[in-house]
């Protein structure tokens, strides 16, 4: 059956809609049919795509013409899970078979699948019935893990390609889901890329993978996502990431050594974050997606300040600039966002008449969602999605690639207190706040991020008065900034939108009140702050 890695392209309602338009594709009514039937057509025309027989696939995809598939993934026991085996039940027009698969994480958006057993069984046999035959080294734990309950069934229709890059096959199956019941919805279409998974020399097959991906979104209204529907189906940890922005999450580097495996860990900890919020920015759930996605990109900028010695040409070439387009676009929707929903209802609470402020309310909502429209367009275009991809690959090569200079051979205690040492020195030798135009204090209240982000990526390995003091504190401080060039950037919003004289002198009076208390704010915790202290990670 063989090892092999998968990435997984989501293709989301709103984007293929937004796709066959463009592409005039199924002009008639749009049903599910035809704009699958178009996809069907879109994908058989692409450059090297060939129908292909059956191949062995981490979960035996069907090539040549559709084939229905119904799979029903049971719960895990704590040793499956630890042991990485997922049990399945998959009934197709064959039949029915017991499927168990065993899966890890290669790195985010990665994973490495293998069907270590498959067997068939009879309508109405238990599934633990199954196992009799299967691995030794598996056995015990199947046996072991009691009832199979069922978490979720899964109804799919599904095509297969295969097609070959630079030698390396990769097999391309589109699945379309008909029917889920239990756990999360599972999205309407989706893409498995696999190939062979090569234990020594990983990267060919890697390079091919995301070549072939690559040209897939660039052709299709497609998108990479960490996880399988199915996976995210029956994973209870994930229920809530379709409807809820995901927040940054605590990152654990007890017990690492080397700053590579920390910028490891970090990566994996931004793409839990990247990828828990860009659905929701593309569908315009919230304003929160919005707010938590740009967190997320400057935290990835940030990482990259801390970890220099890992930019590459990828880095530079493919990543970095589309970073910066991205930020920019992201940048001015969440301004907006707080310029209507706090900068304006706190003018029109201090005002003695706050009507005087509906007409201008209006004007930014209407800016507002121009804002949110360019947005969404970016988050559904094929540039967004190479960039997630050419990340994703990047963050792929990081187990293999060895930085230059002393950074190879440092301990991540050293590392870490090298780079904290640095930002706070940078900010704490700022002249006082007070006393500095609203450029420079700008300027402070990116140092006060970068040292903010730094600390809580380390965080784990710093020492609890850190964690408990200077932490809260810089935050605090960035928090308090932030108020202040919210009033700047309102001042400006203001004079976009015509705002009457009235409101103008208002607002401006309020701004520099604002902006002068902040300063003074900021001024206070900037001096109270104590130098940061790593005491965790390998010393060296």
């Amino acid at each position: 059956m063989g090892r092999v890695l998968e990435i997984v392209l989501d293709v989301p309602q709103s984007a293929l809609h937004a796709w066959s338009v463009q592409h005039e594709r199924s002009r008639r009514t749009r049903t599910a049919e035809r704009l699958d039937a178009a996809l069907v057509k879109a994908l058989g025309e692409l450059p090297r795509a060939e129908r292909a027989m059956h191949t062995d696939s981490p979960d035996a995809e069907p090539r040549g013409a559709a084939a229905q598939l119904t799979t029903t993934r049971f719960r895990q026991s704590e040793e499956m899970a630890a042991a990485g085996l997922q049990v399945s039940l998959e009934r197709s027009p064959d039949g029915q078979r017991v499927v168990v698969c065993q899966q890890t994480d290669y790195s985010p958006g990665v994973v490495v699948r293998e069907i270590v057993y498959e067997a068939p069984l009879d309508a109405g046999t238990p599934v633990n019935s199954a196992f009799a035959t299967a691995p030794e080294n598996h056995r015990h734990v199947l046996a072991d893990a009691g009832d199979f309950v069922p978490l979720t069934t899964i109804a799919c229709k599904r095509d297969g390609w295969q097609w070959a890059v630079d030698g390396i096959a990769v097999d391309i199956v589109f699945s379309r889901f008909l029917a889920s019941t239990g756990g999360d919805a599972a999205p309407s279409r989706e893409l498995h890329l696999t190939t062979p998974f090569v234990d020594d020399a990983p990267g060919p097959s890697l390079t091919a993978l995301f070549a072939t991906a690559c040209t897939l979104v660039s052709a299709l209204p497609a998108f990479p996502v960490l996880r399988r529907a199915l996976d995210r189906a029956t994973e209870p940890t994930d229920v809530h990431e379709a409807t809820e922005p995901a927040r940054a999450k605590r990152i654990d580097l007890a017990g690492l050594s080397t700053p590579r495996a920390a910028l490891i860990a970090i990566g994996s900890n931004l793409a839990d974050q990247w990828f828990g919020n860009d659905a929701g920015v593309r569908d315009a759930v919230s304003t929160e997606f919005v707010h938590q996605m740009r967190i997320a990109q400057r935290r990835l900028r940030t990482a990259l300040r801390i970890f220099p010695h890992w930019e590459d040409d990828a880095w530079t070439a493919r990543v970095a600039p589309d970073l910066e387009w991205l930020g920019t676009v992201l940048g001015e929707a969440r301004d907006w966002d707080v310029f209507l929903d706090s900068t304006l209802p706190a003018l029109a609470a201090a005002d003695a008449d706050g009507a005087r402020w509906i007409t201008i309310r209006e004007s930014a909502a209407a800016r507002r969602l121009e804002a949110r429209e360019d947005v969404r367009t970016v988050m559904g275009s094929a540039r967004y999605a190479q960039l997630a991809l050419a990340w994703l690959e990047w963050l792929s090569g990081l187990p293999s690639r060895e930085p230059p200079g002393k950074a190879a051979d440092g301990s991540l205690r050293a590392y870490a207190q090298k780079r904290v040492r640095k930002y706070y020195k940078r900010l704490i030798s700022a002249p006082k706040l007070t006393t500095l135009d609203e450029s420079a204090r700008h300027k402070e209240r990116i140092q006060a991020k970068y040292l903010r982000y730094t600390l809580e990526f380390f965080e784990s390995i710093a020492s609890q008065k850190t964690r408990r003091e200077s932490v809260k504190t810089v935050a605090r401080m960035q928090s308090v900034l932030g108020d202040g060039n919210d009033a700047a950037v309102a001042l400006h919003y203001l004079q976009q939108i015509d705002a009457p004289p009235y409101q103008s002198g208002f607002a401006h009076g309020w701004c520099e009140a604002s902006k002068r208390y902040t300063a003074q704010e900021g001024e206070r915790l900037l001096r109270r702050l104590r130098a940061p202290k790593i005491t965790g990670g390998a010393g060296g």
